[in-house]
């Protein structure tokens, strides 16, 4: 099978309980708070950390790099892994072409290094030592090096189609050190590489717009775990629980009751704990995964949400929408987008959160202390029952 499948488990010196695949061409990110264990994976693909008691398997294209049952666990230099640490990790006595050539293949002439550096923008800069590169340019170097482990020969790179090669792109935070238009010609050079070269790429960032963008599926990872998997879209719209919603920054996270309606309709009962008075119901799509009357966590996806003035009487809409009357408590602008604090007629406890655009609030007319609606769709609500212990 092409691509990459990991499998690992460890209790020391962290636990470890991960399993992901990543396909030939394909981007994965991995994706959780400082301290999850997303470098220490990144590392055991490398082969530059295993732990005593590490069980599992780790496959690319086929070829088993570790299997702890077989007792099999190649070197580093014998598993084909370009690796961008998030420090550079250069050689403080080499030249960036010496780093970089150094880590060549089979193939690799001086000329064609050079000619990767040139397309990183760092043709002038080759024979300076990582002491006379900034934090960004180091960064670029550290990439090419790990290119050059993992791009095609030479003379098979202008080939038509991608070539499929059993080796891995690793990627730690490969951009956090670089301003915007260098991580801008980063990026191109990134979705170039993946249109020659057919390789796993997994890139460990914190930046959620950065999973967003760059990557096919993202990972969630927190203590050694990995927690969910899927396109991002979908894992940042539906988090499998609320440790996940967490992760991935979602703000309006609220309990509730679900209890079941008509054939393929669910009503969403909005509650707040010790306030059994005060409720909101909400048309959610029955998907016959929660029993009725289970009580769940939920979030909003303001993406889906659409506001309309005090008044102002709703187009046709999406089947099963609720309207909800806010009030509009804060309006803290960020450039074109404002960071807007609503809470609920019906729930005055509450608060929802929405980023809105400056045109938008402009065309409301509304400021703090006054009024909106809501429409919320049915999709715009996700339900998770809740895990009692």
């Amino acid at each position: 099978m092409q691509g990459l499948q990991v499998q690992l488990r460890s209790a020391s010196p962290i636990r470890l309980e991960a399993e992901f695949d990543c396909g030939a061409g394909e981007l994965v990110a991995l994706v959780g708070p400082s301290g999850s264990g997303k470098t220490s994976m990144l590392r055991a693909i490398a082969g530059l950390w295993t732990p005593a008691d590490v069980q599992g398997r780790i496959q690319v294209a086929g070829q088993a790099w570790l299997d702890k049952a077989a007792g099999l666990n190649l070197s580093p230099q014998q598993r084909r892994a370009g690796l961008v640490f998030q420090q550079y990790a250069l050689f403080p006595h080499m030249t960036a072409l010496a780093n970089v050539a150094l880590a060549a293949g089979p193939g690799w002439s001086g000329e064609d290094v050079q000619t990767l550096l040139a397309r990183l923008g760092l043709a002038t800069l080759s024979q300076r030592r990582p002491s006379q590169l900034s934090g960004g340019q180091q960064q670029r170097v550290a990439l090419a090096r790990a290119l050059v482990r993992v791009m095609p020969r030479p003379s098979a790179a202008h080939t038509s189609a991608p070539e499929a090669l059993p080796g891995v792109l690793l990627l730690d935070e490969p951009f956090s050190a670089v301003d915007a238009p260098t991580r801008q010609t980063l990026y191109r050079e990134l979705a170039a590489l993946r249109q020659k070269v057919s390789v796993p790429m997994v890139l460990v960032t914190h930046d959620l717009a950065e999973a967003r963008r760059l990557a096919d599926r993202v990972v969630i990872v927190d203590a050694g775990q990995t927690l969910q998997t899927g396109e991002p879209a979908r894992v940042f719209a539906s988090p499998r629980n609320a440790r996940v919603a967490e992760l991935v920054g979602i703000q309006n996270h609220f309990e509730g009751q679900f209890f079941k309606d008509q054939p393929g309709w669910g009503r969403l009962r909005w509650t707040v704990s010790g306030q059994a008075e005060m409720a909101i119901d909400l048309a959610v799509v029955d998907k016959s995964k929660i029993d009725d009357g289970t009580r769940v966590t939920w979030v909003l996806n303001g993406e889906q949400v659409d506001v309309l003035a005090e008044g102002e009487l709703p187009g046709a809409g999406e089947p099963g929408q609720t309207r909800m009357r806010c009030q509009l408590l804060e309006v803290l602008s960020l450039g074109e987008i404002s960071l807007c604090t609503l809470r609920p007629e019906a729930l005055p406890g509450q608060t929802i959160t929405l980023n809105l655009t400056t045109r938008l609030l402009q065309r409301l007319q509304v400021g703090a202390g006054g009024w909106l609606q809501l429409l919320i769709a049915p999709g715009a609500l996700h339900i998770m029952p809740v895990r009692t212990k």
